[in-house]
């Protein structure tokens, strides 16, 4: 993947998470909740001031503002500095940096624009147990940092041995 893919693959990943939240807008938000799989997942308009888990929404206002709007610039000026250092047959890193960039400019346009980032989507059990309320770019990021951690088990595009592994000789008693 070329720089100028992983551009157009970034816009359009911050665009369909930009448009589901304006979907959830117009259609969960009045309703507040919208069951989909009764008692697994349903649509659950929420601001969420925090980061993952609402990591931060306890920061105080000022400071959270600016926190999480420099925290992503400079995670979006990384991705793009070990994006540029990736090799062409690193495709499994090539494509976890662009969903981590994607996920990161669709979460800090909600943050610039009004300083919470829209979550609609909600995984639960019942009433037993209920995960974080997410959106499409949570998705982006997660499926980003699955494929990072995929690449750093078992790499691509590593230069192949030089030589193969010789057989130990037999020692004498």
């Amino acid at each position: 993947m070329r720089g100028r893919t992983f551009a157009i693959l970034v816009a359009v990943g911050a665009l369909l998470d930009q448009i589901g939240k304006h979907w959830a807008e117009q259609n969960v938000r009045p309703r507040m909740v919208v069951p989909v799989l009764e008692g697994f997942f349903e649509l659950r308009y929420s601001l969420n001031t925090g980061a993952f888990f609402s990591f931060g929404s306890g920061f105080p206002p000022g400071f959270r503002r600016i926190f999480f709007v420099v925290a992503p610039l400079l995670a979006l000026g990384l991705i793009i500095l070990v994006f540029r250092q990736t090799r062409l047959e690193q495709k499994r890193l090539g494509w976890g940096l662009c969903l981590l960039a994607a996920g990161a400019v669709g979460n800090l346009v909600d943050r610039i624009r009004s300083g919470a980032v829209i979550d609609f989507l909600h995984l639960h059990y019942r009433e037993v147990f209920h995960w974080a309320t997410f959106n499409v770019a949570d998705i982006w990021i997660a499926a980003g940092l699955v494929l990072l951690v995929l690449d750093m088990l078992w790499p691509q595009g590593e230069a192949a041995p030089t030589s193969a592994p010789q057989p130990r000789a037999a020692q004498e008693p």
